[in-house]
């Protein structure tokens, strides 16, 4: 089995009777409306995977794990003149993916629910599937050659690792995201300390849970994917050098492996975009001449912002008055829609304030618990949310050339809360697309009817508590627990606090922990329960 980097989180794996391209993500005018560019650039490779996926002899697959736009590249894909090729994605309740590649004209389009087994030549391939609240994702295992290579990519299966590997058996290579990919709190009005705390308590939040992945998987190889991107608007620029962020590079990773976890025999690789990795030996194939180490980070920057700097000057907005006026009008109807599909409007405990940089005396104020929007001269509550964002920015949106979710991870918005509280139905409402947002709701009380608990034993005390996570449904029995009192969430690393009836640190969720006597109570074999999350 060989394994070609594609960068970021894109994979050309190939064995003996099967070529199977991961998530390549190519085009030269990146993601979330160029925001996003790909680190290190790899333009160039995208004429050799068109040969691969265009040459016939062997089965010929690509997989696309979700939707973000730095992982399904429309555009890129758009280039494909022969599709004679199958195409796996996995089976989500939201059908974009499918709709997309009904229409696009390949040979064969598999969706895939989870743990669904895809024969090739000598192996075989399995997606997992993970889809919670707003998050919908997926992971990719290739078995052939007598090698295995398990792709996790951005997909939260923490709570599952453990699992699967009892299933599938050894794995010889893994790769992992590593780098954050969210708008907080890159995108909130924080005091550089505050901002700085929060990003490096998120840094190595996701450094532990790769390095608790690594000790459920124990591969030979583990590569470094799905990493940091490059910020080359001039408005986004600075964050590619500030000191602390969501954003590290692999080597602040390998680094923080090498602490955690001093006796681990996994080797750990940071491949350049078109070395070609030997899965058996781990050894490289080929290496690309270019490197891009630590230093040269910064002029590699400064001269990729150069190359790539025409697409930012063509993207400017030069708005008229009637223009602005009209973007604003069609905003209010598009956040009125949203307000009158979320059903559980009433647990938003403040207003949402939205300003047009260029209105900035005309704000929209979305009113939760009354279920309407209004116009209003300026902010008049305390308690508030607020987001400011131009409108030659949002008007993308309501044209529908960006989703929600591409648009918040463009960064090009500021965002503020007080209290700074995580309000997950809030998050949700700004995040999730109009035809969506029931299904949305749906999600909530669903997760919210797992009333299932099990014991946690913890500080020398032991605890019953709800067993999945009041978030997103996470198994709490493949948690841990952290200062002999906080149950961390294997998928988000949420921080419940025992002493404190199992409330979150962060938000109003809670686990609804009870303390038990000191006796041991004897479980049920029968019931499937853990008695005890892992220390």
């Amino acid at each position: 089995m060989r394994i070609t980097f594609l960068g970021h989180a894109g994979f050309v794996v190939e064995t003996a009777g099967a070529l199977v391209v991961m998530d390549p993500w190519l085009s030269p005018q990146g993601a979330f409306d160029s925001a996003w560019m790909q680190l290190p650039r790899n333009h160039h490779l995208a004429p050799r995977v068109r040969e691969l996926l265009e040459t016939p002899g062997r089965e010929r697959f690509l997989y696309i794990s979700h939707e973000h736009k730095d992982h399904f590249d429309p555009a890129f894909l758009a280039t494909l003149a022969r599709r004679d090729f199958t195409v796996l994605v996995p089976k989500f309740k939201r059908s974009e993916l499918q709709d997309f590649f009904a229409k696009y004209g390949c040979q064969r389009v598999i969706a895939c629910e989870d743990s669904r087994e895809v024969p090739i030549p000598g192996g075989y391939l399995k997606l997992f599937v993970s889809e919670q609240g707003t998050n919908r994702d997926s992971s990719v295992l290739v078995r052939g050659d007598g090698q295995c290579f398990l792709n996790l990519n951005d997909c939260k299966l923490h709570d599952r690792l453990a699992r699967i590997i009892a299933e599938e058996g050894s794995i010889d290579v893994f790769s992992a995201q590593f780098s954050g990919a969210i708008w907080h709190p890159t995108c909130y009005e924080y005091p550089r300390e505050t901002y700085s705390a929060i990003a490096r308590k998120k840094r190595d939040s996701k450094f532990e849970a790769v390095a608790r992945a690594l000790e459920s998987v124990r591969p030979r190889g583990y590569i470094a994917s799905a990493g940091p991107a490059a910020f080359l608007d001039p408005t986004l620029f600075s964050l590619n050098f500030e000191d602390v962020n969501i954003f590290p590079r692999a080597p602040d990773l390998f680094a923080f492996l090498a602490r955690r976890l001093p006796d681990a025999p996994t080797r750990y690789l940071e491949p350049m975009p078109g070395d070609v990795l030997d899965a058996g030996t781990l050894e490289y194939v080929s290496q690309v001449p270019e490197r891009v180490t630590t230093e040269n980070f910064q002029d590699y920057l400064h001269a990729y912002a150069k190359d790539l700097a025409h697409v930012f000057r063509e993207r400017r907005h030069n708005l008229m008055r009637e223009e602005v006026d009209e973007i604003l009008g069609r905003l209010r109807v598009e956040l009125q829609r949203k307000l009158d599909l979320l059903d559980v409007h009433g647990r938003v405990g403040m207003p949402l304030y939205v300003e047009l940089t260029e209105a900035p005396k005309r704000l929209l104020r979305v009113d939760f618990k009354l279920r309407r929007v209004d116009e209003v001269p300026e902010l008049r509550d305390t308690v508030r949310y607020t987001m400011k964002v131009s409108a030659g920015d949002i008007v993308r949106v309501l044209d529908r050339k960006l989703n929600w979710e591409d648009f918040l991870l463009s960064f090009r918005l500021r965002l503020s809360r007080n209290p700074d509280v995580y309000e997950p139905v809030l998050h949700g409402f700004l995040g999730v697309e109009v035809e969506d947002l029931r299904e949305f709701c749906d999600g909530i009380r669903a997760t919210e009817s797992q009333k299932e608990r099990t014991v946690v034993e913890a500080g020398g005390k032991r605890f019953s508590l709800q067993r999945f996570c009041p978030h997103q449904g996470a198994d709490l029995s493949e948690g841990w627990v952290e200062e002999g009192r906080y149950v961390v969430c294997p998928r988000h690393r949420w921080q419940f606090d025992l002493h404190r009836g199992g409330a979150c640190r962060t938000n109003s969720a809670t686990l609804c922990a009870e303390p038990l006597a000191d006796k041991p109570e004897r479980s049920n074999p029968g019931d499937g329960v853990p008695t005890q999350l892992p220390r």
